[in-house]
């Protein structure tokens, strides 16, 4: 049997095995640090993400910010209005199906993990100066979850790819599925030099090397390259994240030998995977996000029955009026002149973070969003999770913050953020049956993160929106090897830092790909002025209303 048909790039240009064979490389070659020497892998990236939260957290919070302008204004301008897919696509999913890919997919773990550990971290070590003056040391807290997780976290760093993504792949009619065709509108021989689009790119490569790889590729190459890369840091994080949880819950709530069973639950998530990449997108990945999301509503109406259910819905309102009266005071501060500083610390990381996974989230999201306006996605993708995660991270803020709770947990957190969680469940009534629902919730959210990874890892090498089975599963054997790489490392920062590591090179990526989209839906939209009569009204000032839903629901 071909080689080529057993990794599934029989059907691939030279150039894209070679961006297959170099990713793969890679990161196997870091994984394999990762379980030869893991304390030296664990030092450095903690060292790298010190060194960048201290000399760059002023960057990622500015360019956070300046991609919320970026999107808000053209969500409010005639461009939110486009379709994707075109005048005549149609939603392939329906609307319950939709919103639990976007959710489950965007999310990851982390609204368990963080809706814990940060809002007693901040609690513990509170912000100084204070942002916010009359606010109590636990609504402050949970303000600052909100500005990291619910808005305007969620409206800066996915919808830039997505917005970029569907308008030149899927509407714009760009027909290379890579995350490089995002520079199309400013992609010519003016704006670029020639060293970045010509021959020169390959010069050092053999002459029999050259002349397979096309030299109009050279530049996109390494952009999907670099994007490559950033994907598998930031999916490796909140794997890294999940796997110690997982291990944690297992070990201190059910008192099993964490180690060995993780990876057992690991062996039997990985068979699901399995089965999800053989199924496809429609059978495999819809199903298991509509399956998390209901394990997700099962764990927290539990929450409220068990936990102390009148402190997390009087603190959640009163985090909520410190949120929404000083959304911006909080997301731009940085306490200049208070040194070290761990909400300002926490919100470097969390935007690095959120960089890290845009590429993946925003693709994936945007090919799942055909048939739907820009507007529409804008709802899906930003005003519907907020709701949601507002909700969950009120209860789970409430219930960690409760005077009963706090201290025990606080002390926990000396063994790290998954032992915090461990600790909650412990102290909380029936907390065995929400430790069960959480398991679950967190097996659904790597399954539906490694397969909309992997699925995305693959249409980007292969440059289709369907990619194979076969190159799908290669992709998902490399991140299965880094949530097992992640059981070996010292400590929950080492797996936090991959992540911030990765983003800091690509996040420029964001700001240009946002400008190129721009001149796609102004080229777009002018093209469809050209071409309508002037007595019809042009396909994308149709209602979002008209779009419809399918009935696969």
């Amino acid at each position: 049997m071909r080689p080529w048909y057993v990794l599934g790039l029989e059907e691939t240009s030279w150039s894209e095995r070679i961006l297959f064979g170099v990713t793969m490389a890679v990161m196997l070659a870091l994984g394999g640090v990762g379980l030869l020497a893991p304390k030296f892998l664990s030092d450095t990236l903690t060292d790298a993400q010190d060194w960048i939260l201290t000399y760059f957290e002023w960057w990622f919070i500015l360019l956070g910010f300046v991609l919320l302008i970026g999107v808000v204004l053209l969500m409010i301008s005639k461009y939110g209005r486009i379709r994707i897919g075109g005048p005549d696509a149609e939603p392939e999913f329906g609307l319950f199906s939709w919103v639990s890919m976007v959710f489950t997919v965007g999310f990851g773990a982390s609204i368990l993990i963080w809706g814990v550990a940060e809002p007693i971290q901040i609690v513990q070590s509170p912000p100084s100066p204070a942002p916010v003056q009359g606010a109590s040391t636990e609504s402050m807290a949970l303000a600052f979850m909100f500005i990291h997780e619910v808005f305007p976290g969620l409206a800066m760093w996915y919808l830039p790819v997505a917005v970029a993504f569907g308008i030149t792949v899927y509407t714009y009619g760009v027909n290379e599925y890579k995350i490089s065709s995002m520079l199309t509108g400013i992609r010519v021989q003016d704006r670029l030099p020639d060293w970045l689009t010509g021959n020169r790119v390959l010069d050092w490569l053999p002459d029999r090397l050259t002349d397979r790889v096309s030299s109009r590729a050279a530049f996109n190459w390494l952009v999907d390259a670099a994007a490559l890369i950033a994907i598998i840091g930031g999916i490796a994080t909140t794997l890294g994240f999940s796997a110690q949880t997982m291990s944690a819950i297992l070990g201190r709530v059910f008192g099993f030998d964490a180690t060995i069973l993780t990876y057992a639950v690991f062996g039997l998530i990985g068979i699901v995977f399995l089965l999800d990449v053989w199924l496809g997108l429609r059978s495999g990945i819809r199903n298991a996000a509509r399956a998390t999301v209901v394990f997700i509503a099962l764990s927290m109406g539990i929450l409220v029955v068990v936990g102390p259910t009148l402190y997390m819905f009087e603190l959640g309102m009163d985090a909520t009026g410190v949120w929404l009266s000083e959304m911006f005071r909080l997301t731009l501060y940085t306490a200049p002149n208070g040194g070290a500083n761990g909400a300002a610390g926490l919100t470097g990381f969390w935007w690095a973070w959120w960089a890290a996974w845009s590429i993946f989230v925003g693709s994936f999201v945007a090919r799942i969003s055909k048939g739907r306006t820009l507007r529409e996605m804008f709802t899906v993708l930003v005003v519907v999770p907020t709701i949601f995660t507002w909700i969950q991270h009120s209860l789970i803020g409430g219930w960690v913050l409760a005077p009963g709770n706090q201290q025990q947990i606080a002390q926990a957190m000396e063994a790290g953020e998954p032992a915090a969680i461990a600790t909650a469940l412990n102290i909380t009534p029936y907390g065995t049956v929400l430790a069960v629902l959480f398991a679950l919730v967190i097996a659904g959210y790597i399954i539906t993160s490694l397969d909309s990874a992997v699925f995305m890892l693959s249409a980007i090498t292969l440059g289709t929106e369907n990619p194979n089975p076969r190159n799908r599963a290669w992709w998902g054997a490399l991140l299965a090897v880094f949530g097992m790489v992640s059981l070996q490392l010292d400590g929950f920062s080492a797996i936090e830092s991959l992540s911030v590591t990765m983003a800091l090179p690509f996040s420029v990526f964001l700001l240009v790909i946002l400008y190129s989209s721009y001149r796609v839906a102004q080229q777009h939209v002018g093209d469809e002025a050209d071409a309508a009569p002037a007595t019809t009204m042009s396909h994308t000032e149709r209602s979002e209303s008209e779009s419809g839903l399918p009935t696969d629901d």
